[in-house]
């Protein structure tokens, strides 16, 4: 966008209230977090081509959303919309405008639910940090702010377990947004997943092991037969997946063979044994149900999970069961499958949830198998025994 002289004037008005007013304490909320979210917010307008006005009014809103803060945290952005809408009025702007301006501003607060792109812009440009190569030394300060202006000093755990909380929770909403700053908020996440990981180790009084160290060459030994463990039970779960295919299709060739004899040789005598067609009736249809039942057992059935990053940094979600990862992007794949070669953690859990999924898709197949084999067995003794009790009633 054009630098307007409105812009101008609300850019001036900020840095000079805020440095009037504002503590240097708030470490955060400063002119450089007004100026960063101005940057961010321009960029998202530029990338939805709004129009120039749109695109003004959201820069004043950026420039003005924490002056609030002049006086405390608490309703900060109501103020902030208070002090926006004089100088707006001051520069004899009409209602309207103040009124949008106004809007966006309170749609940078936690509870608010942006209803349009203007609103969504703004929101994702206020918080664009978690997604900036500049994240941590942000959350310094945030620390250091939180600090000075909340009476509680934070411990490094209860920190990132604040942060790993925010982040969590915390998304964006317009589409170029998750584009721009995603990955790197999905990176930054993991570093504190990893940072977590490391501080409970360190609480557990765990240490690194030397390499001349006995107790090494266990923990390596250990992981050998965690190996072995995964690679025998995947071998024996495919081999299980093997014989249950095998068995389901020695049943379809029995039951097809059996169908093409009947209607062969059995139908064309029913018109002259006309005695013959239940027993008939009730071998078709036995042959049928196994059939049924063994192409169950073989057909496949693809069960999906909606992906997200924190369900799969929290582990509640399988990447390697391909119908969990079917219809993942190609680069938050790659970004997963990455993590997982880094964090032996999160590898050994996805391998577990992967066991576990080949099991329950195992349990089908012999479920149908079982049901199939029963219905085979059962229905060809009542068929053979209709048989019977047609030949001897005739006999008789």
């Amino acid at each position: 966008m054009s630098i307007s002289d409105l812009t101008t004037k609300a850019e001036s008005f900020a840095r000079d209230f805020a440095q009037k007013n504002i503590a240097k304490t708030y470490l955060f909320h400063s002119v450089n977090h007004f100026a960063e979210t101005v940057e961010a917010a321009i960029e998202l307008g530029n990338d939805y081509q709004l129009s120039e006005d749109d695109l003004e009014d959201i820069v004043v809103a950026m420039w003005f959303h924490d002056l609030g803060f002049h006086k405390g945290w608490e309703q900060h952005e109501e103020r902030s919309a208070d002090l926006a809408a004089a100088f707006l009025t001051e520069n004899q702007q009409s209602a309207d405008r103040i009124k949008r301006v106004k809007h966006y501003i309170l749609a940078t607060k936690k509870t608010a639910v942006p209803l349009n792109i203007g609103e969504q812009i703004v929101r994702d440009a206020d918080t664009a940090h978690v997604g900036d190569k500049k994240y941590f030394d942000a959350l310094g300060r945030l620390r250091g702010e939180w600090e000075a202006h909340g009476d509680k000093k934070y411990s490094e755990k209860d920190w990132i377990k604040l942060n790993l909380e925010f982040l969590n929770n915390h998304k964006f909403y317009t589409t170029v947004a998750q584009n721009k700053f995603g990955d790197r908020k999905r990176k930054h996440l993991l570093k504190l997943h990893k940072q977590l990981k490391n501080l409970k180790e360190y609480e557990l009084n765990k240490t690194t092991f030397e390499a001349e160290d006995p107790s090494n060459s266990l923990a390596k030994k250990s992981d050998r037969g965690v190996e072995t463990m995964f690679r025998v039970t995947l071998r024996n779960h495919n081999n299980l997946s093997r014989i249950a295919d095998n068995k389901a299709n020695i049943m379809l060739s029995i039951n097809a063979i059996m169908l093409s004899i009947i209607i062969s040789s059995l139908v064309p005598k029913l018109s002259a044994s006309p005695n013959l067609l239940l027993p008939t009736i009730i071998l078709i249809l036995v042959c049928l149900v196994s059939i049924i039942l063994a192409t169950l057992s073989t057909r496949p059935k693809i069960t999906s999970a909606k992906y997200s990053d924190e369900k799969f940094l929290e582990k509640r979600f399988n990447i390697l069961f391909f119908g969990n990862f079917y219809k993942m992007p190609l680069d938050k794949f790659e970004w997963g499958i990455k993590n997982l070669m880094q964090d032996e953690d999160l590898l050994y859990s996805s391998l577990s949830k992967y066991l576990y999924y080949l099991g329950l898709v195992l349990a089908k197949k012999y479920k149908h198998l079982n049901l199939c084999y029963n219905a085979f067995m059962i229905g060809l003794l009542i068929a053979a025994a209709s048989f019977i009790i047609t030949l001897a009633v005739d006999l008789i």
